[in-house]
Order: structure tokens, then sequence, then C-alpha cells
């Protein structure tokens, strides 16, 4: 299911979405409701996938998330190792825009911080990406 939706990423999510016809992102939806019941034992629906696919990402950016805050977290010591992605998670990390793990830049914020953010990289993946540095929010001096 994860294989077929990045595949399919542009069109559903990212750069294509805007050109890409509700219908169509239906048809593709279908297929990879298809593809996910070709291979299972129960039968599937385009809801149940979609569901799926939203929890699973939800669970990537909660794993980002609780280390970008232990990161932040003082009083000295090692800093925490980054969370170790299963194959199906890197593929996930990989589609993920920094703005969904990180927030929005431009915010209003009480103070400032010179910590750096960071996505893991994905290992083991064809053509994956390097780390995401992601910075937090930072203002010009008042």
């Amino acid at each position: 299911m994860v294989e077929e939706i990045v595949r399919l990423e542009p069109q559903l999510f990212g750069a294509q979405v805007q050109h890409t016809t509700t219908a169509r992102k239906m048809e593709l939806w279908q297929r990879i409701v298809d593809r996910v019941n070709a291979v299972g034992q129960h039968p599937r629906n385009r809801d149940d996938i979609r569901k799926r696919w939203n929890d699973l990402r939800g669970k990537v950016r909660s794993m980002v998330s609780r280390h970008n805050i232990a990161v932040q977290k003082t009083g000295g010591g090692t800093p925490p190792q980054p969370p170790e992605f299963t194959t199906w998670e890197e593929q996930v990390l990989v589609i993920l825009h920094p703005e969904g793990l990180a927030g929005v830049g431009g915010g209003m914020d009480s103070g400032e911080s010179n910590l750096n953010y960071f996505i893991p990289p994905p290992t083991g993946m064809p053509n994956h990406t390097p780390a995401l540095p992601l910075h937090p929010i930072t203002h010009p001096p008042c």
C-alpha cells in the first residue's frame, strides 16, 4: 500500500495535485485498493485504505515530533538517538513535507532557539533523499 501511495504521491498530494481531478484521484485510490486486495486476505475499500494511510502518516509524524521535543530538552547528557524507522515508515517519511513535521515558519515565538530540527535520512530506499535540515522559527531582533 505504502509503495503504491508513494508512487502516486505527486498526483494525490504533491506537485501535480492541482491538475488532478477529483474523479482521477478516486481512480488512483481505487487502484491502490485493488492492489491491496490482490495480496490481502480481507477485502478493503477506499475509506479503509485512506484511514490506514492517515494513521501511518500520523505515526511517522509523531515519531519525528517526539524526537524533536527530546532534542529541545535541557539537562545536558548525550543527545537522543534518532528514531529507528521501518522500511514503510521511511517511505512515508520521504514524502512528508517538512512543514508537516516541524510547522510552518513565520509564527510568533516568545524566544529564539538555536536548535536544529531534522528528519533522519531514510536508509535502504533507492533514490532516497538526504536528511532534510529543518530549522525552528526564528525572528529578527525587535
